[in-house]
């Protein structure tokens, strides 16, 4: 995109939030009873949209007038399934009940805006051609459509046997879903991060607490490991990531450049994988051709089935390293807590190890109910894991001195 085309855009935008603060502007002046400003609002907001139709048409953005209803419908498919069931479920987060009514009645029209051009769309096509086109007359037809029917040209169209509150139920967990999984995955960060936190914490201090016998020395040992597991954890994890993000915006690329360079080939693999679900040949060509219409659905979907990559859910170096220090530092301390209100002795020793054994069960917990599988077996293995490693860093605190002659 050039730098004249960015200028364009950005004068578009700018032409249409003036048209409608200007109209709203001429409604507020009716209403305190003056029509003669609304006037001068309204014939201003005329001359803005009459400016962002020009820059519209410099931009390329009219086309003919199939295609214009083909990204109007994906543009109003997308609002009413994706855009407001977001800004609903943030709105009902922020306590707005105004916003969550006003957004809810914006895509209840925008469903029937799709439906309208939908209808529009059919019936172009039937005047045009007597018979359903691909909307895309560019597209590659390495196969010929199947017969799907005749398209209804009259006003009957498909609704949902739902009423709007479980239709906005619906939506929000399909638009939550995948983010809910996504940060499912972020467990590993935060479980691997607390599990060595407090494991590699406990064996140390309970080492060096038999070892040296000096609770300034088992501060520092502690609090010295800690903040070094930090830093070595979150940069393991920064680095893991962004190599995993790397291969993924690599296949992305390369998906992209096969896409543009061999089409032919892209559709037959769609085919393909359509049929390897269970569907007829007839039925694979049907749905490929029909998702080739559109490239951002053709390029997603064949991440998707063909790669297992979500176009959508990228990962997050950062985020991922931020929770692993976190988690790491948080466990870290639980084992040195006691020595910083007690000296050096059995129990406070017992303190450490039992603090620890305790936050690694939780933990377990935890990690169980989130994973829909049993708490206290969860909470066990780690339990054992850290009850081995305590009895490690006691067995190591024991041996290394008499082995070193201290």
């Amino acid at each position: 995109m050039t730098a004249t085309d960015r200028n364009l855009w950005q004068a578009i935008v700018a032409e249409a939030i003036a048209h409608l603060t200007y109209t709203a502007y001429a409604q507020k002046a009716r209403e305190e009873g003056h029509p003669e400003v609304a006037e001068v609002f309204e014939e201003i907001a005329r001359a803005e949209t009459l400016h962002g139709l020009s820059y519209l048409r410099l931009a390329g953005a009219v086309d003919s007038t199939a295609a214009n209803l083909g990204k109007v419908i994906e543009g109003e498919t997308r609002e009413y399934t994706r855009t407001y069931p977001r800004m609903i479920n943030d709105a009902m987060a922020d306590g707005r009940a105004e916003a969550v009514a006003a957004f809810a009645d914006a895509m209840e029209q925008e469903k029937e805006h799709q439906i309208a051009f939908s209808d529009a769309l059919s019936r172009l096509h039937i005047q045009s051609d007597g018979e359903a086109v691909a909307l895309l007359d560019d597209s590659p037809a390495l196969y010929p459509p199947a017969d799907t029917g005749p398209i209804p040209t009259g006003g009957e169209q498909p609704t949902l046997p739902l009423d709007l509150e479980n239709y906005i139920d619906a939506a929000l967990a399909l638009d939550k879903e995948p983010f809910r999984v996504a940060n499912l995955g972020r467990l590993r960060e935060v479980v691997f991060g607390a599990q060595d936190g407090i494991i590699s914490t406990v064996a140390l201090t309970t080492s060096v607490a038999i070892a040296v016998g000096t609770t300034g020395t088992v501060l520092v040992a502690g609090l010295a490991a800690a903040a070094a597991g930090m830093i070595s954890m979150a940069a393991g994890a920064y680095l893991g990531s962004r190599a995993e993000e790397d291969v993924r915006e690599d296949a992305i690329a390369r998906q992209i450049r096969e896409l543009e360079e061999k089409p032919e080939e892209q559709l037959a693999e769609l085919v393909i994988l359509f049929q390897r679900e269970g569907n007829t040949y007839d039925e694979a060509v049907r749905l490929a051709n029909q998702i080739a219409d559109n490239e951002s659905l053709w390029l997603s979907t064949l991440l998707e089935k063909k790669l297992g990559i979500s176009p959508d859910l990228g990962g997050n170096p950062l985020k991922d390293a931020a929770v692993m220090c976190v988690s790491f530092g948080s466990a870290a301390i639980i084992p040195i807590i006691p020595f910083l209100f007690l000296s050096v002795g059995w129990t406070t020793i017992g303190w450490s190890i039992g603090l620890s054994l305790g936050g690694l069960f939780i933990l377990g917990l935890v990690k169980g109910r989130l994973v829909q599988k049993s708490p206290i077996l969860q909470g066990l293995e780690i339990f054992g894991i850290g009850a081995v490693s305590a009895a490690l860093g006691y067995g190591l605190g024991e041996l290394l001195p008499r082995l070193l002659g201290f």
